[in-house]
């Protein structure tokens, strides 16, 4: 199977770069290089089922050449961190919202399914224990820059559900739950390698507010598949799993996040 990955040369995006070629995939990897490194992906960059272009999701033109042929896109290329939210708003939210817009079109217009990670930040300040797909987000001023990754990526969440209403997308949503593992930097904001540092040298951990909120983490192999890809891309979620299946190998069917889980909404298969 041929997968296009975007965000190949990411913390995550190398793991399941990696994970896909081990599996027996052919992979085209794109990637800016704007928090990606080429070093995440030295273990694969002479493999003969693996293409890593250098570019944006912003070329539209670009994306779609990429996509074509393809089986299966995973979207992960975004502008994540705190740091680089904080201080280049305006080029994540470009990236964000524009970038992910050529991602899904050029998966529509080559008929390919589509996998977009979201993010946990989508709940905002809802401190519900199990959040749901359809739980409430309770999210603060769009006037603070601390926002505009999660009204970004709501934003695509909306758009996927509009393509898979309107113009038959197949697709899913990951939200991921605070990722770590090997390759993650503290560079940009990402708070586990920045404590794991600071405690090795033995500073004093940084911590924002009061330091009283929980939060969820989960580890890279949780969201990278180590075999054919029909499991898990969420941390103990049956109803994910469920999905994951569903995703790599059943028959055709269109489904989105936006459906409540316990619905499994399907629509009939298109037309050969």
């Amino acid at each position: 199977m041929r997968y296009f990955v975007t965000g190949a040369a990411g913390f995550i995006g190398s793991h399941l770069t990696e994970a896909l070629l081990a599996a027996g995939h052919e992979v085209t990897g794109l990637d800016d290089l704007s928090t990606g490194r080429l070093e995440n992906l030295a273990a694969v960059t002479p493999h003969p089922r693996f293409r890593l272009v250098l570019g944006s999701i912003l070329d539209a033109d670009l994306v779609d050449d990429l996509c074509d042929g393809a089986d299966r896109v995973f979207h992960l290329a975004a502008a994540v961190g705190a740091f680089v939210i904080r201080d280049q708003t305006l080029e994540s939210l470009r990236t964000n919202i524009h970038g992910t817009e050529h991602v899904v079109e050029a998966a529509h217009r080559n008929d390919a399914r589509i996998l977009v990670a979201s993010t946990s930040e989508i709940y905002g300040k809802n401190t519900r224990v199990g959040l749901r797909e359809d739980d409430d987000r309770l999210a603060g001023s769009p006037l603070k820059s601390r926002w505009s990754y999660s009204e970004a990526k709501a934003i695509d969440e909306s758009l996927v559900s509009a393509y898979v209403a309107e113009r038959g997308l197949w697709a899913v949503i990951a939200r991921l739950f605070n990722t770590v593992g090997p390759r993650q930097t503290g560079r940009y904001g990402m708070v586990i390698p920045r404590f794991v540092r600071q405690g090795l040298t033995g500073e004093p951990l940084t911590v924002f507010g009061t330091g009283d909120r929980p939060a969820a983490s989960s580890a890279v192999p949780t969201w990278t598949p180590t075999g054919p890809v029909t499991r898990t891309w969420s941390a103990g979620c049956p109803t994910a799993r469920w999905r994951a299946a569903w995703w790599a190998s059943s028959p055709p069917g269109r489904w989105t996040t936006s459906s409540p889980p316990s619905s499994k909404t399907r629509s009939p298969p298109r037309p050969s």
